[in-house]
């Protein structure tokens, strides 16, 4: 189950900063300050409650005090700090985070949707923050099973602060729950334990997660093996005799040497990616599917042969297929940016514009302000129905 997790989104020194009330009040702060930072959510609160009263006008202090409310479990105090920290400033981005999370934790979800897509055009003080706001968001989709929002709210986290661990986590947690992709799980999986220490509470249930996936890949890895006969020297001769047939123009030849050297060796990769592209330049677009699609299976980081195959997935209107090989190629490779604009197809054709809308914007942050053809793309994506 994905789960969620805040982290402390204000550097202090701009809190301590907006105060303009008695010795007292900013003393008050600072130890609540302090104390947040501590994770002693207890002293914070009784804290920062002395300082609101002395300082009225900070929604940081406000935004911190609902924080540390909400972090103990003590929902309607939350509620009512971040209230106050709202009516302080109604475009203060990581409050309207706050009132999202609150949302979130009481299950108003469409609220919850809201409250964190408002945050987003909010400002906020730093990549960290958004990334946080990008990650509730991510939560939220992912309840309302709205998974291709969720995956790229993840992956815009990310993209927005590498070292935002809750996202790597939490991507993670939807690749093994959602799209049954352990391989990739795995990787997030690992990437979150690089980036937190063991003071992390959710530490352990990744190191957990870890060891659980590599045993059981590496027993279906063994289980394969074992499972296949190979012979790599005849598979090397047909090879090189596809090959110098290929370029002879001998197609059919060509082919059945490929088909040979595959017999020969299930895992002969470059046979296998041969035959794609040969069935591919023959106009036999199933045949050349099925190439890439074994040819990717043998090298599961050759991100080639996975858009080879969706792109002709595409082309023959198997969109469901399409839409697999895509899940893969994203979690492998997540920007590379040919894959969200076959996404972003994909889900036109399905008439899931909110979806193709999500993916054609995350296809436009991945190319560069001067790219050809990005203005034409941009219109189309403005266009599509909300």
């Amino acid at each position: 189950m994905i789960r969620i997790q805040i982290t402390c989104l204000c550097a202090v020194c701009v809190l301590l900063a907006s105060g303009c009330g008695s010795d007292s009040g900013q003393s008050a702060l600072r130890r609540g300050m302090a104390a947040f930072g501590e994770k002693n959510y207890p002293e914070a609160i009784t804290h920062l409650t002395l300082a609101s009263q002395r300082i009225t006008d900070s929604p940081d202090l406000y935004y911190h005090l609902g924080c540390a409310h909400l972090l103990k479990g003590e929902l309607d105090p939350a509620a009512a700090a971040f209230k106050a920290a709202f009516d302080l400033d109604p475009k203060h981005g990581e409050t309207l985070a706050g009132l999202g999370q609150l949302a979130y934790y009481t299950k108003e979800l469409p609220k919850a949707q809201i409250f964190f897509r408002q945050a987003l055009e909010a400002e906020t003080t730093s990549d960290e923050s958004r990334a946080s706001i990008l990650t509730g968001l991510a939560l939220t989709e992912a309840a309302l099973r709205r998974n291709d929002q969720a995956r790229l709210c993840l992956l815009r986290a990310q993209q927005t602060d590498r070292r935002y661990a809750p996202a790597f986590y939490n991507l993670g947690a939807l690749y093994l729950n959602v799209y049954s992709l352990r391989e990739e799980a795995l990787d997030q999986f690992e990437l979150f334990v690089r980036l937190t220490d063991a003071s992390d509470p959710y530490q352990e249930k990744a190191r957990n997660q870890i060891t659980r996936l590599r045993a059981a890949l590496n027993r279906a890895k063994a289980e394969e093996l074992d499972r296949v006969r190979r012979d790599p020297d005849l598979a090397a001769r047909r090879l090189h005799e596809g090959i110098d047939a290929q370029c002879a123009r001998q197609f059919t030849k060509a082919i059945r040497c490929y088909r040979e050297a595959l017999n020969a060796d299930p895992l002969a990769f470059n046979a296998a990616f041969g035959l794609g592209k040969l069935y591919r330049d023959q106009k036999q677009p199933a045949e050349a599917l099925e190439a890439f699609k074994r040819a990717a299976a043998i090298n599961p980081v050759h991100q080639d042969s996975l858009l080879q195959a969706a792109v002709l997935a595409v082309q023959l209107r198997r969109y469901d297929e399409a839409e697999r090989i895509l899940d893969l190629a994203i979690a492998r490779s997540p920007f590379t940016p040919e894959s969200a604009d076959l996404m972003a197809r994909i889900r036109h054709a399905q008439g899931r514009y909110a979806e193709a809308r999500a993916y054609g914007q995350f296809y436009l942050s991945l190319l560069r302000p001067d790219a050809e053809g990005r203005d034409a793309y941009e219109k189309w994506v403005n266009a599509l129905p909300k």
